[in-house]
């Protein structure tokens, strides 16, 4: 039995994760994620997730946790608590739906909107630090490479392309 783990093991194709674009970029998203939670968190007093929530908002005001949790990338069952944790911290507000009173549409408070610009000095914080001593020219070519990495892989396996672009303010 031994001996079999052993050959097994040998024979395992080896990766080369330190030279991986999917490793580099999870492992940088990660780090992102843990930054700016815990800016968020000092400064403003929400977390990454809730921060999240409220961005989609802001744009998009009157999504439901459903369409929320698509346009966020997580289940809706994940989003539940951080919805009723915001409503009762008075960052947001469920009204019925006009047309459908089982659906909940959900609207930002005036709190949350007066928190929104702090929000965003702490990710401008988080862009700074991380692109130190990085031109712009080396930036843009990152965001080009990594837009054409997603594009690729969107068309290849048929993913939503709308996790590819950035969510733009509807008319009110």
């Amino acid at each position: 039995m031994i001996s079999l783990l052993i050959i097994s093991r040998l024979s395992m194709v080896k990766y080369d994760f330190e030279n991986s674009v999917w490793f580099t970029v999870n492992a940088t998203a990660k780090a992102f994620q843990k930054a700016l939670d815990l800016e968020l968190r000092k400064n403003v007093g929400v977390t990454l997730s809730q921060w999240r929530v409220i961005g989609m908002l802001v744009f998009q005001p009157g999504l439901t946790q459903k369409e929320i949790a698509d346009k966020v990338g997580i289940e809706g069952a994940t989003l539940v608590p951080v919805i009723d944790k915001m409503e009762k911290e008075g960052l947001l507000k469920r009204k019925p739906d006009s047309k459908d009173r089982r659906v909940n549409r959900i609207y930002l408070s005036s709190k949350a909107n007066s928190l929104w610009n702090s929000m965003i000095e702490c990710a401008l914080r988080i862009r700074k630090i991380s692109t130190k001593d990085i031109s712009e020219d080396q930036i843009k070519t990152t965001l080009d490479t990594l837009r054409k990495i997603s594009k690729n892989l969107a068309v290849h396996f048929q993913l939503d392309t709308n996790l590819l672009t950035v969510p733009r303010r509807t008319k009110s």
